[in-house]
């Protein structure tokens, strides 16, 4: 397993474990699914950094977010998704500190967008 493999797999573990409502309602199809989400999440990072942009992961945020709601999910979902993996990314020493910083840096401006737009939902 690669080490963003082990991040995937870490974050996704995490958010089952807090919402245990969604093995209910998505299944191990959900569950999956999430795994290869988070898996999408790194590669966008990847790319944003190695391109020196971060519209690349915030357009991608906005986007996913637009695709979760018809789901069912919540913008909040998807910021703690960010945050249990920018948690995750802290603790993983396999993941060079420059890379690691700069995705955690495009984490939370995501997030940052993901309250501004949540701010504007209806309660």
């Amino acid at each position: 397993m690669s080490k963003y493999e082990m991040i995937a797999e870490a974050v996704t573990k995490r958010i089952f474990r807090e919402d245990p409502t969604l093995i209910e309602r998505y299944g191990d199809r959900g569950r999956n699914q999430t795994f290869i989400d988070n898996m999408h999440h790194l590669d966008y990072l990847k790319t944003a950094m190695e391109l020196n942009t971060s519209k690349i992961f915030t357009d991608y945020t906005l986007w996913l977010r637009g695709i979760l709601i018809k789901y069912g999910m919540t913008t909040q979902t998807l910021i703690d998704n960010f945050l249990f993996l920018e948690e995750e990314l802290k603790k993983c020493t396999m993941v060079e500190n420059e890379i690691s910083s700069a995705y955690i840096g495009l984490l939370r401006e995501a997030v940052s967008i993901l309250r501004d737009v949540q701010g504007g939902e209806a309660q």
